[in-house]
């Protein structure tokens, strides 16, 4: 439905029922009024309507519809009937509206979606695109992670909306943002196709993966289409999201070089080197990304070692202590085993044990009585050096700084 058509459904509606002529630019002043706007003209150009399959805001203002019908020199009797008839007809037709501003805030969520964790370095390389994907699935809900608000992309009144504001505003980079993420997608092989055109015979199912590309290619071109053309407008997250689709160091170097808002996290995983990955990592880590900061610390970088250390993370506390003292620090490496003993671990403790290699108790700790292979695992503990008690109080004092001080900002 687009929104010429729910004009004209609306208005035939609210004529049946008060039984006078009504014009259809009063019948979009209702909805604005419906939900919340002065006018259409505010309204158009802060929000979309959108019907079923969106979860948007709702449409509910009665008293605000009848003011502003009272306002267009309706009777109160024909404004009372135009407000229920109005609100009867959102609820059949379930409709709501999305404010631009939401719908940026989605797009930017959709952006920064990334891999559930980093379990080691290599998982920063970039992801293949299938070329023989033949899903059209929603990219943002199979191939990443989204946070924030959820991008609605099923409401046919939407697209329309989104298809005008384009029209209407060709070089607004957002309305091209939004449309090419309403039609985000895998790219659908056109193999069969070209094989079929070539006079191969295929089979029922094969016909059917063909008709499914060719309902697929046009959205994902149109897709690409907007994204480029977001990209080119200047919005920073359409040109990652170009980049990512389309590879190369040149277009990703673009981005890099760009203003506004981008996904830190995303900018490291595409990164060409390393340089730029580090870069990134730390840009992420510094906005609060706790995988970035993990890769750092097992990187051995310093600050991303201490800021784990401090919100308890053994390994890294352990080790710093133990770079403390390969150079010769005993401040420093007291300091990290009073800050272990306040989150309950001792770095001077041997944690070594024995477990079964093989066998159907494998991983499990070593029993002599029933024998046969076996490992060590677990930590030697650390043989810190002799201080005097000033400095052990002192170094006490600095562990409960970093501890009070992490645990303030949690």
């Amino acid at each position: 439905m687009t929104l010429k058509e729910l004009a004209y459904v609306a208005q035939s509606r609210l004529q049946a029922r008060t039984g006078s002529p009504i014009k259809r630019g009063h019948v979009l002043e209702l909805f604005a009024a419906a939900a919340g706007f002065r006018s259409w003209a505010a309204f158009d150009a802060a929000a979309l309507l959108a019907d079923a399959g969106t979860d948007g805001e709702g449409l509910q203002g009665y008293a605000l519809i009848v003011g502003r019908a009272i306002q267009l020199e309706y009777s109160i009797a024909d404004a009372e009937l135009l407000a229920a008839s109005l609100i009867e007809l959102v609820g059949e037709l379930q409709l709501s509206f999305v404010q631009w501003q939401t719908l940026v805030a989605a797009l930017h969520a959709s952006s920064s979606r990334s891999r559930e964790s980093f379990d080691d370095e290599d998982e920063l390389a970039d992801e293949d695109l299938e070329d023989d994907e033949w899903e059209t699935e929603s990219r943002s809900t199979t191939h990443r992670q989204s946070q924030g608000p959820a991008l609605p992309t099923r409401s046919p009144l939407l697209l329309a909306g989104l298809e005008r504001a384009v029209q209407l505003r060709p070089d607004d980079p957002v309305a091209h943002y939004a449309l090419a993420a309403f039609y985000r997608g895998g790219r659908p092989s056109p193999y069969l196709y070209e094989e079929s055109l070539k006079g191969r015979k295929l089979s029922l199912i094969e016909q059917g993966w063909v008709e499914g590309y060719l309902r697929a290619a046009p959205l994902y071109e149109k897709y690409v289409r907007h994204l480029k053309a977001a990209a080119s407008l200047g919005d920073r997250m359409a040109a990652l999201e170009c980049a990512e689709l389309l590879g190369g160091r040149a277009l990703y170097e673009v981005v890099d070089k760009m203003e506004g808002p981008v996904s830190a996290l995303r900018m490291a995983e595409l990164a060409p080197d390393d340089t730029q990955r580090l870069k990134w990592l730390r840009i992420a880590a510094a906005e609060g990304a706790p995988d970035a900061l993990a890769v750092l610390a097992r990187r051995g970088d310093p600050t991303a070692l201490t800021q784990m250390a401090a919100r308890g993370d053994v390994d890294a506390i352990r080790t710093l202590a133990t770079e403390a003292l390969d150079s010769g620090n005993a401040m420093d490496a007291w300091q990290w085993q009073q800050l272990a003993l306040l989150h309950g671990h001792d770095l001077t403790a041997s944690t070594m044990r024995a477990y079964h290699d093989g066998g159907e108790r494998d991983g499990q700790f070593y029993d002599s009585d029933f024998g046969g292979g076996l490992y060590a695992a677990g930590d030697e503990g650390l043989e810190l050096p002799s201080i005097s008690k000033a400095q052990a109080a002192e170094a006490a004092k600095r562990a409960r700084d970093i501890y009070q001080s992490a645990a303030s900002r949690r």
